[in-house]
């Protein structure tokens, strides 16, 4: 409970400047289809390794999984909302990976010009991590909290296109479905978008590209897990 309200108090100082952020964009000359910030819907596919890193016996691994899932992410500004889904249905055999994930990032540019920013990205995370196996006697089913901050650049070419490339290391706390396993996780987080405004029907299209890392350190070994993702998406602004 302490780590939660922790996690929602510095959730509730980020809200005011990314509204602010938001507000002064919209506000731009160039219009809401040349913002930056708009809100964009993507979908794609990620790219899954599930390994485990504990010293217990090689049933301990059972879980261990390497698949594609499906993926589906809602962003605007410094809000992020994704979720990706691997199962029998989508051609994982008797193995199912789910994982939901929310940020907020609030920027803090070093460097202003017309054309690019330069800055530090600050990040607060909350993560839902469930792998399942038919073959296994337990499952794997984290919820993580984490902060960190990284490096960001942003370029602008009003009417024409936009890029981002971001990356963050984060520390934070893991803890089971039911609150009685827990432990210390360790993550990396890149993205990478080219957005191109104002393309088809007056939306913006978006390529993005997402690299997750998550090093699970549970009291119990047999939880001890690296989660690696690559993530491929195409975007359309709302």
């Amino acid at each position: 409970m302490k780590k939660t309200a922790l996690f929602l108090l510095l959730l509730s100082s980020f809200l005011p400047q990314a509204v602010q952020a938001q507000m002064f964009s919209v506000g731009d000359d160039d219009g809401f289809r040349t913002n930056p910030f708009a809100p964009y819907i993507r979908a794609g596919i990620k790219m899954v390794n599930f390994d485990y890193q504990g010293g217990q016996a090689t049933a301990a691994g059972s879980l261990s999984l390497s698949g594609t899932a499906a993926h589906i992410t809602f962003e605007s500004g410094g809000f992020n909302l994704n979720a990706s889904l691997a199962n029998q249905l989508l051609g994982m055999e008797d193995q199912d990976y789910f994982g939901l994930e929310l940020n907020f990032t609030n920027p803090i540019y070093l460097l202003r010009n017309s054309n690019y920013l330069v800055g530090i990205p600050i990040q607060l995370n909350s993560k839902i991590t469930s792998v399942r196996n038919d073959a296994a006697s337990y499952d794997f089913s984290q919820t993580n909290l984490s902060a960190g901050l990284g490096a960001v650049v942003q370029l602008h070419f009003p009417q024409k296109l936009g890029a981002t490339i971001q990356f963050i290391p984060q520390y934070g706390f893991s803890s089971s479905s039911g609150g009685f396993i827990g432990g210390n996780v360790f993550s990396l987080s890149g993205k990478a978008r080219l957005n191109f405004y104002n393309l088809i029907f007056g939306k913006n299209l978006s390529l993005g590209y997402d690299y997750s890392f998550d090093s699970y350190d549970i009291d119990e070994e047999q939880y001890d897990y690296d989660l690696t993702g690559h993530t491929l998406t195409l975007g359309i602004s709302l």
